[in-house]
């Protein structure tokens, strides 16, 4: 009996995977591993200064990501920080890496307030 492909494999992998010959099978199998591997390193690198959004203070960097603070608009036009007035925060964030995309996580209202 064949094995039945995961429901989250695409349509055309798990038809054209059984037709393949046993060393494009291998060599399949040896591309992902190669491709998990890689993507396993990318998420223990830091994220770096360049891949924060601009005016950031860096906290500290840490296995589980950097720690920064931000300075925000609120989004509402009436408010003076949407047109060139004082911002709000700072707000503490954490950056990590989720394969090939960073993305953050709010921890907070900060206490810290030198961003100097």
């Amino acid at each position: 009996m064949a094995p039945t492909a995961p429901s989250s494999l695409p349509n055309y992998l798990g038809e054209g995977l059984p037709k393949q010959n046993d060393e494009t099978l291998r060599e399949t199998r040896e591309y992902i591993d190669q491709l998990l591997a890689t993507r396993e390193q990318r998420r223990q690198e830091s994220v770096t200064e360049d891949e924060l959004p601009d005016e950031v203070h860096l906290l500290e960097t840490e296995s589980s990501g950097t720690v920064y603070l931000e300075y925000r608009t609120c989004g509402d036009d009436s408010c003076s920080c949407m047109s060139g007035g004082e911002k709000h925060g700072p707000y503490k964030y954490r950056a990590y890496r989720d394969g090939e995309t960073v993305r953050r996580e709010y921890l907070g209202k900060a206490t810290e307030t030198n961003t100097e």
